[in-house]
């Protein structure tokens, strides 16, 4: 709070005081400036008539004509004195008229509501800022008490107690209360007073102002809520990563579109809680909380412990920021898979832009040579996933369902479908359509050069245990080179559990 707001509070008694002091000095150097030309001119008439005797007279000059002439050479000095006197009572009347503006002018536009009341509360005097705090003119509170007037009647005892306090203190500083509006609402305010004295040291008014720290309370408010948020999300997390049943994974076959098998098998982490949400908001969530990499490794490491039970020859798909990618953690937990760490594919699933590709790109080197692969997710979907494909060079693209969606309709869809799927051969990198809900839009793939594809169409996410049962009724969760024959999409189909 700045100091001149404090000074405003208190300029209805200081600057009358300096005014008081400042008009009295005037008064007495009038007085002076009076008497010395007086003396002047009774001094010079009484010099003049002592030499008029010895010119006219032709006395011989004695002592006191001297003396007199010696008084006729001062006059210049006392002259210039009675000017600098002039010139200073001048000065004074300025200094008071600018005091008396600097007064008028801190009431006026001081930064907040300037007050005074009585020893009973009422108000004396107000500035118009009331009107900015409380919606008021001064005028519709002058006379009242302000503890009936302004205060909640919750607070008024308080207030009345504090008021008692500061009859001991002289004032008081930075106090808060909750104030009335005139609409009715309920106004935070900060004030600060000090009391006035009379001659014999009686307390006769207080005077002070008084801010609106609404927003600054609502700030507070805001912020205690969003710290209280967090707190609980992030207690809500660390429960999720203690609780065995908290988090299950399902799997959604991800399969060639020429022969309708799978060739591998997305990780896809579904909550347990009520009420439900769906994961993406649980890991965000994470992520604004600080545990996103946990509870992305937590995932992982899930989905990783039902590897055994995928089939042979399918890989097992697992989502992964690029911030988890670097967590050594990672590295450490795929490790311990052995050999099995090539069944693996490591989706990039950040949408932001990386700042440090060489760091993430020594990352994915690292977990390459474990044999583990790399897959771009939500290829399309901005400008993040293009350079994903760019600098780190993946095995696989996944294309993202905004450009899959009614690419059978859409003839730019499939101009650049076909430009990725082109792109995407010539070095060497597999192609997965994502978001597949419709047979047209399937066909259309394969038209654009798209090998592999993954949706509601062909399997809906299910549990280990439900795709092993279709597995074994239909042979066919093996890629090409194990030779199954296709499966009618009928059977696909009957996977859409959700």
């Amino acid at each position: 709070m700045p100091l001149f707001p404090l000074r405003a509070a208190a300029v209805d008694d200081v600057a009358r005081k300096a005014l008081y002091g400042i008009a009295q000095t005037r008064r007495v150097v009038s007085v002076t400036i009076a008497v010395l030309a007086a003396s002047m001119l009774m001094s010079l008439c009484t010099y003049v008539w002592d030499w008029a005797d010895v010119f006219l007279e032709g006395d011989v000059p004695e002592g006191d004509e001297w003396l007199a002439l010696a008084g006729i050479l001062w006059i210049p000095v006392a002259a210039a004195t009675g000017y600098r006197l002039v010139r200073v009572h001048r000065e004074l009347a300025d200094t008071a008229q600018a005091a008396s503006d600097a007064y008028h002018d801190a009431a006026e536009t001081a930064q907040g509501w300037v007050w005074r009341v009585d020893p009973g509360h009422r108000f004396v005097y107000s500035n118009p800022a009331i009107a900015d705090v409380l919606g008021y003119r001064p005028d519709e509170i002058l006379g009242r008490c302000a503890v009936d007037m302004l205060f909640l009647e919750q607070d008024r005892a308080t207030i009345i107690a504090a008021a008692e306090v500061a009859l001991a203190t002289g004032g008081w500083q930075n106090q808060y209360a909750r104030m009335l509006h005139r609409d009715g609402s309920t106004r935070h305010v900060r004030s600060s007073a000090t009391a006035v004295y009379d001659k014999r040291g009686r307390i006769v008014a207080y005077q002070g102002f008084t801010t609106d720290i609404s927003a600054e309370v609502a700030a507070h408010a805001a912020e205690d809520a969003e710290r209280a948020r967090r707190k609980a999300a992030r207690a809500s997390i660390e429960r999720l990563l203690r609780d065995p049943d908290g988090l299950t994974m399902v799997f959604q076959p991800i399969a060639a579109i020429d022969g309708r098998h799978a060739a591998g098998w997305e990780s896809l982490a579904r909550f347990a809680g009520v009420p439900y949400r769906t994961p993406d908001v649980w890991f965000a969530e994470a992520w604004e909380v600080g545990l996103g990499p946990e509870l992305e490794l937590h995932a992982i490491a899930l989905a990783c412990r039902q590897l055994p039970e995928v089939p042979a020859g399918v890989y097992l798909s697992v989502n992964a920021s690029p911030r988890t990618i670097l967590d050594e953690r990672l590295d450490q937990l795929l490790a311990g898979l052995g050999a099995d760490a090539a069944r693996i594919v490591v989706e990039v699933t950040e949408h932001a832009a990386v700042a440090d590709y060489d760091t993430l790109n020594r990352a994915v080197q690292r977990l390459r040579r474990r044999g583990v692969r790399l897959a771009v997710d939500d290829a399309g979907a901005g400008y993040a996933s293009m350079q994903h494909i760019l600098r780190l060079r993946p095995d696989v693209i996944k294309l993202d369902r905004s450009i899959v969606a009614d690419i059978d309709h859409d003839v730019a869809r499939r101009a650049l479908v076909t430009a990725m799927a082109g792109f995407a051969d010539s070095l060497g990198m597999t192609v997965v359509g994502e978001g597949v809900e419709t047979a047209a839009e399937l066909a259309a793939l394969a038209a654009a050069g798209v090998r592999y594809a993954q949706g509601f169409l062909l399997a809906a996410p299910a549990s280990v245990a439900e795709l092993r049962v279709f597995d074994q009724a239909t042979g066919c969760a093996a890629p090409p080179a194990a030779g199954c024959a296709a499966p009618p999409a009928t059977e696909w189909a009957a996977l859409n559990v959700r």
